[in-house]
């Protein structure tokens, strides 16, 4: 077992999740090292290849990726450089230096045609750009390293960063009525809950305190829930802060069109996860209620 306190590095240090595993690292007694994307451009391999180099973490939870999914549309090359070249670099330095990386990937690699819960090793059939630059990335993962663990999640919100979350507080203030989206089902997740996952399996591969089985996790909060559910909690929370609140209308996804098609059914089973690494999973509303209280009192 490895003695001292565990480092790693944080690749995507400005986004929801990168900046809850850099403020939750300490909880995890975990000496954290984290860069933005201006502090360092993941797509240059030889600038990836001397940080780590230097640092030598035990753990590298790679939290970076290109997520506008409609402008991947527009910009597919942007979306592959950093969703799968940028990987395959990571993936191969890390080999080399028998580093365990992290990789968050998405529910997007589905197509969301299946009735029930997606598991790890149902097929992959991404809809749009987005979805296929990062269904690339966890292909190079697993082709250039022994010791990943591929981590999907869906539905990310935080208090911070652009989200359905903060996007539905900004427009209960401007809008008396709202259009939701109805048809398409999942699990917002959040981040702090995300960055507690990864940094929990992070000690526990470092650790040795069970044997590590790499390879491709699901993990979401609990219980499924469409956006106009998601919508209708949120500002029935918000009514707990007196706050006014438009109606919300129901719609399917036709009468809503963006440049890249979203998966109807994006619940992930979580079964796996639970079960190799016994992480906590709560139920969505509890983490919906933290952060709307978290932006209202702040």
């Amino acid at each position: 077992m490895r003695t001292g306190k565990q480092k790693i590095l944080i690749l995507g240090a400005n986004g929801q999740v990168g900046k809850e595993l850099s403020k939750r690292a300490d909880d995890f007694e975990v000496n954290a090292t984290a860069f933005t994307r201006t502090e360092l451009d993941i797509t240059d391999s030889q600038e990836v290849a001397r940080i780590l180099e230097n640092l030598r973490p035990h753990t590298v939870i790679n939290a970076a990726a290109y997520t506008a999914v409609d402008d991947a549309e527009k910009r597919p090359e942007v979306a592959y450089k950093v969703n799968r070249d940028a990987p395959e670099n990571l993936a191969k330095i890390c080999e080399k230096l028998s580093i365990p990386i992290i990789h968050m990937s998405t529910d997007y690699v589905f197509d969301g045609k299946k009735s029930g819960a997606y598991l790890e090793g149902d097929p992959v059939r991404p809809l749009g750009i987005y979805g296929r630059s990062k269904e690339a990335g966890e292909a190079v993962i697993r082709d250039n390293t022994e010791k990943y663990i591929i981590f999907r999640t869906s539905w990310v919100y935080a208090a911070h960063g652009n989200n359905f979350l903060r996007t539905m507080m900004r427009l209960a203030n401007e809008r008396s009525e709202l259009n939701i989206v109805e048809d398409q089902c999942g699990v917002p997740t959040c981040a702090v809950d995300i960055a507690d996952a990864l940094l929990l399996i992070s000690k526990r591969i470092t650790n040795n305190t069970l044997e590590p089985l790499w390879g491709t996790f699901h993990y979401t909060s609990r219980n499924p829930t469409t956006w106009r559910s998601f919508a209708e909690e949120i500002f029935k929370e918000l009514q707990n802060y007196k706050m006014s609140v438009p109606l919300v209308n129901g719609i399917p996804s036709s009468q809503y069109p963006t440049p890249a098609l979203r998966p109807l059914n994006s619940v992930l089973n979580c079964d796996k996860i639970e079960r190799v690494f016994s992480v906590p999973r709560r139920d969505w509303k509890e983490g919906m209620r933290e952060v709307v209280a978290q932006l209202l009192t702040n």
